[in-house]
C-alpha cells in the first residue's frame, strides 16, 4: 500500500508541474522519448491499386467521342503493373522486414543506417507490411521499378510528413525527394520563427530563414535523401491543390495539435477555382463547429462556414496558402468527387476534362471518434489496417480487425469510426465514367500505426487578424497518461 501511495504521489507531483509551468519543452523531450524509443517495433501498411491505368475522352469537349488509354504526362504510359515501397532509415542500424499482408511471406529485408534507402516492388492489388524495429520513414509511390542510381525523375507525392518522432509537426524531418517536371514541390511551413537548414545525402546543404506564419517553397531532387532541421517548429508539405488546370489528387491533411483530429491545419492552396466542378478541401465533423479560414499570406479572413455534426462542409478557399481553424475537432482533407462530365472553363482541358483520382492516408487515434469523407461520384476503396487485434465502431457496427490484417469499405460517403487500438486508413478514389476506368496517383508518405497518437507541444503566434491560437492541452493531457504508464512500470520494477 505504501509502494502504491508513493506512486500515486509522483505522479500528482509531476503533474501539477506541467500544468503550472505552461511551457512544455522539457515534458516535449520526455514524451517524444517515451513514444519513439520505448517502441519494440513500428509497422506500416499499404495497398497497391489494382488499376493502374487512365482513360481520356478522344475529344474531351465530347462525351460521345470515344475512350483512349492515355500515354502522356497528364497520366499513366499504359497501364502500370507495380508500385514502389521506399523505407528511409531514421536511425543508424534500423532492420527492415517488408511482408506480403497476402500470403504472410517475408518478400525483402535490410539493415539501413539513417538517409539510407531500401526499396521493394509489389506488384498491383497486393497488400503489404512494413515492419522496423527503429522509426523509418515510409512511401508508397507510383514507380513500377527499383529506381536506378542516377534516376532523375520521380512522382511527386501529395502528401504530410512526419518529422523524426512520427509527428507532422517537428524541428527536424528525413525523407526522400522527388518531382520532376514541377517548379515546386515542397512547402516548409513556419509555425515558429524557423532557422532551417537542408542536408542532402552528399553532404551538400541550404539554409533558409522563414519567418513564423510563412512558408519556402522548394524543389528536391528525386531519390534523394534530405534532413530537415529547424530551430523551430515546422511542418512539410508535398503536392499542391490544383488549380482549373490541373487534376485533383487526394490527401488528408494533420492537425498541428497531433493526429488528424484537431482544431487547426496549415496547407498550400490555390487562387483559381472552378466553381462549377465538384473538388476542393472538405471538412467532416462529429459535433456542430464553426470553422475559420483564413489566408497565411496577406492575414486575412477568407470565409467562415458552420459544420453539422456528423456530415461535413466544402471549401474552396482562394488563396495560396491557408489556416483553417475550427471551435471543435474536424477532419479536414482534400479530394475529387471524381465525376468528367462538370463543366471547365474554356481554358482548361476541355469541357469533359476534369479528373479526380488518389491514394491518401487517415491516421485514427485509438478511443478517438473520427469522422473521413469518400467521394460520391467515384468508385472508392477504403481499407483500415490494425497493427493488434483492434475493436473498430465503424457508422454504428461493430467489427474486430485481426492483427496485421485489414477491415475493407467501398462505400461512398460520410463516415465515423472509432478504435479501441490505433489504427491507419488508405484511401482510394477514382472516376466511375467510364466503366472501366482507373486510377492514377502519385505517391504518399505511409503513416506508423504506432506513431498515430504521437502529439507535440506548440504554441501558435497569431497573426494580424488572427485570434491567439493555443495548442498545448491534448500535449499535456496525452503527457500525463504517458507520465501514469511510466511511474506505474517504475514501481512494478521495484517489486
Amino acid at each position: 500500500m505504501k509502494g502504491k501511495t508513493n506512486i500515486i504521489r509522483e505522479f500528482l507531483a509531476v503533474a501539477t508541474i506541467i500544468l503550472l509551468v505552461g511551457n512544455f519543452s522539457l515534458f516535449f523531450i520526455f514524451t517524444t522519448f517515451y513514444e519513439v524509443y520505448a517502441q519494440e517495433k513500428y509497422e506500416f501498411f499499404g495497398y497497391v491499386p489494382a488499376k493502374m491505368w487512365r482513360y481520356n475522352l478522344t475529344d474531351t469537349d465530347d462525351l460521345n467521342s470515344g475512350w483512349r488509354l492515355a500515354t502522356n504526362a497528364t497520366g499513366t504510359s499504359g497501364r502500370a503493373t507495380a508500385g514502389l515501397v521506399a523505407v528511409v532509415g531514421i536511425v543508424d542500424g534500423t532492420h527492415v522486414e517488408v511482408y506480403s499482408v497476402d500470403n504472410g511471406s517475408l518478400v525483402s529485408e535490410a539493415t539501413i543506417d539513417s538517409m539510407q534507402k531500401h526499396y521493394t516492388v509489389f506488384r498491383n492489388g497486393t497488400f503489404f507490411r512494413v515492419e522496423t524495429d527503429k522509426l523509418a520513414s515510409v512511401y508508397l509511390l507510383n514507380y513500377g521499378s527499383v529506381p536506378a542510381g542516377n534516376a532523375s525523375s520521380g512522382p511527386l507525392p501529395d502528401s504530410y510528413y512526419q518529422d523524426v518522432n512520427g509527428a507532422y509537426v517537428g524541428k527536424e524531418f528525413i525523407l526522400l525527394g522527388s518531382g520532376i517536371g514541377y517548379t515546386v514541390g515542397y512547402a516548409i511551413f513556419a509555425l515558429e520563427n524557423a532557422e532551417v537548414t537542408v542536408t542532402r545525402n552528399d553532404s551538400v546543404q541550404e539554409e533558409y530563414s522563414i519567418p513564423v506564419n510563412t512558408w519556402k517553397e522548394i524543389l528536391w531532387q528525386p531519390f534523394r535523401t534530405y534532413k530537415i532541421e529547424s530551430t523551430g517548429y515546422i511542418m512539410i508539405q508535398s503536392g499542391r491543390p490544383v488549380d482549373i488546370w490541373g487534376d485533383a489528387r487526394s490527401f488528408f491533411l494533420p492537425a498541428v495539435e497531433g493526429g488528424f483530429v484537431g482544431t487547426t491545419f496549415y496547407s498550400w492552396c490555390q487562387p483559381s477555382w472552378d466553381p462549377t466542378e465538384s473538388y476542393g478541401f472538405r471538412a467532416s465533423a462529429t459535433q456542430n463547429a464553426k470553422i475559420t479560414v483564413w489566408n497565411l499570406e496577406t492575414s486575412q479572413l477568407i470565409s467562415t462556414t458552420n459544420v453539422i455534426a456528423g456530415s461535413g462542409v466544402s471549401l474552396k478557399p482562394s488563396a495560396n496558402a491557408i489556416v483553417v481553424q475550427s471551435d471543435n475537432p474536424i477532419t479536414l482533407q482534400y479530394l475529387h468527387n471524381g465525376s468528367i462530365t462538370n463543366s471547365k472553363y474554356s481554358t482548361g482541358p476541355g469541357i469533359y476534362g476534369a479528373y479526380g483520382s488518389g491514394v491518401s492516408y487517415l491516421g485514427v487515434k485509438h478511443d478517438e471518434d473520427t469522422t473521413f469523407y469518400l467521394s460520391v461520384d467515384s468508385y472508392v476503396e477504403a481499407y483500415i489496417f490494425a497493427s493488434e487485434e483492434t475493436d473498430i465502431i465503424l457508422d454504428g457496427n461493430d467489427w474486430t480487425i485481426r492483427a496485421g490484417t485489414y477491415y475493407s469499405l467501398s462505400q461512398p460517403g460520410t463516415h465515423t469510426i472509432r478504435a479501441n487500438k490505433n489504427v491507419v486508413i488508405e484511401t482510394l478514389n477514382w472516376p466511375n465514367t467510364p466503366d472501366y476506368q482507373g486510377l492514377t496517383y502519385n505517391g504518399v508518405q505511409i503513416p506508423s500505426v504506432q506513431t498515430v497518437d504521437v502529439v507535440v507541444d506548440v504554441t501558435l503566434t497569431p497573426l494580424e487578424g488572427f485570434p491567439i491560437m493555443y495548442v498545448v492541452i491534448g500535449a499535456a493531457a496525452a503527457g500525463i497518461c504517458v507520465i501514469v504508464a511510466f511511474i506505474l512500470m517504475r514501481g512494478r520494477g521495484k517489486k
